[in-house]
């Protein structure tokens, strides 16, 4: 299911959508690199699933940047706490690249910074050896590259129109 939702989301048009997909996708990898021994992984999954629910409102309630923004000094936290050298890096980078594109409140933002996630999180799915990781992930560079070559184009479209 973790796959299939990690395949999926990018291709849900609105923020709100792709953020409930992949609070999804951190739940069940989440449990997967429990399973694998990956606890950055998992750790990182942990606060993804909670900061994807809290970037929600970004857009319409101010207050919630407060706690979002509170919850990126965890990444260092749970980086030092779970430390197993390149895969725990691989992991703080990635989900610090999603963190970024979480935070922002147009799609095509979003979708960049998470699409520049993604070879990171590779990497460490690589590192950890995770065959479902690495099979999700491949699928997700394809779909997100797809949907953001549709963003710019509509982008550029828009664009014409306006000029």
């Amino acid at each position: 299911m973790g796959a299939a939702l990690a395949v999926a989301w990018p291709l849900f048009r609105t923020r709100t959508h792709m953020l409930l997909a992949q609070s999804g996708v951190a739940l069940f990898f989440g449990v997967h690199y429990i399973l694998e021994g990956a606890t950055t992984g998992a750790a990182m999954n942990a606060l993804a699933f909670a900061q994807a629910l809290i970037a929600i409102p970004l857009g319409a309630r101010p207050g919630f940047r407060r706690a979002y923004l509170a919850t990126l000094p965890l990444i260092a936290v749970a980086l030092a706490a779970t430390w197993s050298g390149a895969a725990s890096v691989f992991a703080a980078v990635g989900f610090a690249l999603i963190s970024l594109g979480r935070y922002q409140l147009t799609a095509i933002r979003f979708r960049a910074f998470l699409a520049l996630a993604v070879p990171c999180w590779m990497l460490h799915n690589w590192t950890v050896g995770s065959v479902p990781g690495l099979i999700a992930d491949t699928c997700t560079l394809l779909t997100s590259a797809w949907m953001l070559r549709l963003d710019f184009v509509a982008a550029r479209r828009l664009a014409v129109r306006v000029t």
